[in-house]
C-alpha cells in the first residue's frame, strides 16, 4: 500500500495564531490550496480510499479533494489535532497571559506531554489515539495495492512522523508541516514504513499559489 498524507489548507486561526477548536474554517486561500491539490492527486494518482479528520479544517479540504478523486471522505476521529478543549478560538498570546502558571510547563520539553488542556488532552493522550488511527489505516490496507490518502493536521502527522521514523515517542515531535502538504509513505506487506517524500508542496509551488 502507498499512504498519502496529507495536512489541511490554511485557516483563519493559523492567521491569527489562534488556538484552534472543531470549528475553524479554511480561508479562501485555503480552498483554493485544496483546489490545487485536488486537481495534482486527481491528474498524477490513482487514490483508492480518502480519509479524513473530522474538524472542520481537515474535513473541508478533503471534501474538495474528494470531488476531484471521486471519493466521498471517510472520517476517522483518531486522525484529529490535539483537542485542546475550552482554550479553543482564544488567541495563543491572550491563554497565555491569563495562564502564566500554565505556559512554563506548555513550553518545557520535559513536561509538555503531561499538560492537559482543560476539557481537553494531554500529549499521551493524544500520541494514543494517532497511533491508533495510524494502526486502523495500515491494518485495513496492508497487503493491498491501494493507494490511501489521509486528510490531517500538523500535530497529528507529526506523531504519525514519528512514528514511521522511529522516533523517541515519550517527548513532543518536531516534525512540521505545511498546508496541503503531500508526505508519502510505502508501506510493504509486513506493514514495515518507508518515506518516499515528506512535506512536498511543489504542486502548489508549480501552480503559483502561495505556500503557507
Amino acid at each position: 500500500m502507498r499512504l498519502l498524507l496529507i495536512r489541511h489548507g490554511q485557516t483563519a486561526g493559523n492567521l491569527g495564531n489562534h488556538l484552534q477548536g472543531a470549528d475553524d474554517p479554511l480561508t479562501e486561500l485555503g480552498r483554493r490550496q485544496a483546489q490545487v491539490t485536488a486537481k495534482h492527486l486527481a491528474d498524477h494518482e490513482r487514490v483508492t480510499h480518502l480519509y479524513a479528520s473530522p474538524l472542520a479544517r481537515a474535513f473541508e479540504t478533503a471534501t474538495i479533494i474528494g470531488r476531484a478523486i471521486r471519493h466521498e471522505p471517510n472520517v476517522i476521529p483518531g486522525l484529529a489535532e490535539l483537542n485542546i478543549g475550552i482554550a479553543a478560538g482564544t488567541p495563543f498570546d491572550t491563554w497565555a497571559a491569563n495562564n502564566p502558571d500554565d505556559l512554563p510547563t506548555l513550553q518545557d520539553p520535559d513536561t509538555r506531554m503531561d499538560f492537559r488542556w482543560e476539557g481537553g488532552e494531554n500529549g499521551h493522550m493524544f500520541r494514543d489515539r494517532v497511533f491508533a488511527a495510524w494502526e486502523h489505516i495500515v491494518t485495513e490496507h496492508v497487503g493491498s495495492n491501494d493507494v490511501v490518502a489521509a486528510v490531517s493536521h500538523g500535530g497529528s502527522l507529526a506523531w504519525i512522523a514519528a512514528r514511521v521514523q522511529d522516533l523517541p515517542t515519550d517527548t513532543w515531535p518536531t516534525d512540521s508541516f505545511r498546508n496541503l502538504s503531500i508526505s508519502e509513505i510505502d508501506i510493504d506487506a509486513e506493514g514495515d514504513p518507508t518515506v518516499i517524500e515528506w512535506n512536498n508542496v511543489e504542486h502548489l509551488m508549480d501552480a503559483g499559489v502561495q505556500v503557507t
